[in-house]
């Protein structure tokens, strides 16, 4: 049925610039409301199952995407980070062999396999300068949707840890990053608009309405490395008065951030810590026994059936949560090939959103690299924190950041210069 409504829009995205345009801002839009608007099917579907993928499922997003890659021409170039998607994908299929329940693993196989066909269709859009921009655009208006919503969740309906439409303030902070930091960037050049001058507060909104220690520190942390490396791009005065905003600004906004998380109260931080130490020792327990993985998708499972809570001291309500580490999970699911796959595929857009962005001092697309860079770099550094990565929407809006890096470092020559 979704294949049946959407298929029908090929013809006329190879000519209709202003429909090519709306779907694009759509497809950066709806990993914002797939879930409150119920925009999905599955053909198999496992509600009660305590991993984080369901089933085998689809969205109205995977129909836009295909509708939108049977109407582009035949790609010229091959498609960056292939090898490292695969290997990923390739360790997801054989953690299968060793998983307690084998369907389970292939859900998430199924899902990464969808999250490669839309980071593919980013990479192939921005060979038309249309796509970057209709797709950012998307994703600020899901941005500045989450500004109003955690505002009225905090001062409406007294949340103090709003989560905007997610399930929780963590996965909406580090999504968050994927989005902000890109538009800071391209408010330091001056260039790109009235949009950044409003996505930039309303990604500090969020920021701050998560009440995550983890999402305002690095957020800050962001901030800082995107105009540091702006400025060793060169120096203007625009830079040095956004400076000098965002200093008063801090000081302002800084006591705001400390007093929001007192309001936790220091028991309950101090009992979140403690749950992230018995979740770590339950992994590592895990670890020692099944060095191959226990399988995607199946760690609470396992953690469970095995006595791995019970002995590492998790408490009996957090039985059905998973470690809060990114890290530990992928290496106790899928093993050390699967960590080492993970790794590889996190460096290598990374390494090439820098090389790429500091090499172009002119162009604007290099600065957009630069914030793209400093955004998946801060999700990768709170995974160590985190385990929410592997949820499909926040999946799909990394698959937005890398397929803006290595589409637009393909239209910018990378990989010509590399190989001259």
């Amino acid at each position: 049925m979704l294949f049946g409504a959407t298929l029908p829009l090929v013809p006329y995205l190879r000519s209709n610039v202003r429909l090519l345009k709306l779907v694009w801002m759509l497809i950066g839009f709806l990993p914002f409301v797939i879930e409150s608007v119920h925009l999905y099917m599955a053909a198999v579907s496992w509600v009660t199952w305590p991993g984080y993928a369901k089933g085998i499922e689809l969205t109205v997003l995977d129909t836009l995407a295909l509708s939108l890659y049977l109407s582009m021409p035949r790609a010229s170039h091959p498609l960056p980070f292939r090898i490292a998607f695969g290997l990923y994908f390739l360790s997801t299929l054989l953690s299968a062999l060793q998983a307690i329940a084998p369907e389970a693993t292939l859900f998430y196989s199924w899902q990464f396999a969808r999250i490669f066909l839309l980071y593919a269709v980013i990479v192939r859009g921005c060979a038309n300068p249309v796509v970057p921009d209709a797709l950012l655009k998307g994703m600020a208006a899901g941005l500045l949707m989450e500004a109003v919503t955690v505002l009225w969740q905090r001062f409406g309906l007294g949340v103090l840890q709003a989560s905007g439409t997610f399930f929780h303030q963590n996965e909406l902070g580090m999504l968050s990053h994927f989005i902000v930091f890109p538009f800071f960037a391209l408010l330091l050049t001056g260039r790109a608009g009235v949009l950044p001058a409003v996505v930039f507060p309303a990604g500090a909104i969020v920021e701050l309405m998560t009440t995550s220690r983890g999402t305002i520190a690095l957020g800050a942390l962001g901030y800082g490395l995107v105009f540091a490396l702006s400025a060793m791009r060169g120096w203007t005065s625009r830079k040095g008065g956004i400076l000098a905003v965002f200093v008063a600004a801090a000081a302002v906004i800084g006591p705001l951030a400390i007093s929001a998380i007192a309001q936790r109260g220091a028991e309950q931080i101090e009992g979140s810590d403690n749950e992230r130490v018995a979740f770590e020792k339950a992994a590592s327990m895990m670890l020692t026994d099944h060095p191959m993985g226990v399988g995607a998708n199946n760690f609470v499972e396992a953690a469970n059936t095995g006595g791995y809570y019970e002995r590492a001291g998790v408490g009996w309500t957090s039985y059905s949560a998973t470690v809060h580490n990114f890290y530990w999970l992928t290496v106790t699911e899928i093993g050390y090939f699967g960590l080492i796959a993970c790794v590889i595929l996190f460096i290598v857009p990374l390494n090439v959103a820098f090389r790429c962005g500091l090499r172009h001092r002119q162009d604007i697309r290099a600065d957009l690299l630069i914030g793209l860079g400093v955004a998946v770099l801060l999700v990768y550094i709170q995974s160590f924190e985190e385990w929410v990565f592997v949820t499909y929407r926040l999946q799909y809006v990394y698959a937005m950041d890398i397929g803006l890096i290595g589409g637009l470092a393909t239209e910018m020559g990378y990989w010509r210069r590399l190989a001259s």
